[in-house]
């Protein structure tokens, strides 16, 4: 363009569009270990009336890669826990539907039975309620993920790792470590381009490995907690909920 514009400088244009371009060290995907989840999922305190919600969102990002929207976005009519699936609204208003696994079926299931409270008339079909009976917002789970991992991370990791996208990440690489293939976790996550989800595969995951397979082992576990949180964290007319709610 500067040759036809001005001809006597068009050496200097060829000699400029000759210099090599300097690539731009692309940034390294910030993702959970399958340990550090498992110790996030086990910071949360079930005795908390916020608990089974916190504890069953977790795991819901671990398992379904959903951005935090999404997660906001859900309904209750998205959930079917006959077929566990899940459908999800994604950007450009795209639906996906996936498989989740029978453990985070069975903590959604307990959530939406017995600790989901009551919601405002506005809200009365989103699945993820708040203390003020609204929609939980993207807002709020990306303050509720960057709680529970500042509580289980030390802080230099955390500096790589963004609250909510991180447990979407590890998801992928989670799907990336099974073997599956990589049009089945571009629709998992909702990726537009297949070029997006690729980039995963710069991820070196051979030493990753065993700590792979506990993880599986503890997300296809059974929900295994203790027969006193019913009668702690139960959200029917108990008293320390009761006295919780008049201090918000």
């Amino acid at each position: 363009m500067i040759g036809l514009l001005y001809p006597d400088q068009k050496l200097i244009a060829q000699t400029l569009r000759s210099i090599p371009q300097k690539r731009a060290q692309k940034k390294l995907i910030g993702y959970l270990m399958p340990n550090e989840i498992i110790k996030v999922f086990k910071s949360v305190d079930l005795n908390k009336p916020e608990g089974v919600r916190d504890y069953t969102i977790l795991h819901l990002l671990a398992d379904s890669g959903a951005r935090a929207t999404e997660i906001a976005d859900l309904k209750l009519s998205y959930f079917d826990p006959d077929k566990n699936t899940l459908a999800i609204l994604g950007k450009g208003s795209r639906y996906r539907q996936i498989m989740i696994l029978q453990k985070t079926v069975e903590l959604m299931k307990l959530y939406i039975d017995k600790y989901r409270p009551t919601p405002g008339p506005l809200y009365q079909n989103s699945l993820f309620v708040n203390q003020r009976a609204q929609a939980l917002t993207r807002h709020g789970i990306h303050r509720m993920c960057k709680k529970y991992l500042t509580m289980t991370l030390p802080e230099k990791r955390l500096k790589n790792l963004s609250p909510v996208h991180s447990f979407r990440h590890s998801c992928a690489v989670n799907m990336l470590a099974q073997r599956k293939d990589l049009t089945e976790i571009k629709n998992r996550l909702g990726h537009e381009k297949l070029e997006t989800t690729m980039g995963y595969l710069r991820l070196d995951l051979r030493s990753k490995k065993e700590l792979q397979k506990t993880f599986i082992e503890f997300t296809t576990s059974k929900i295994a907690f203790d027969k006193k949180v019913d009668a702690l964290i139960g959200w029917e007319a108990k008293e320390k909920t009761l006295a919780w709610l008049d201090t918000l």
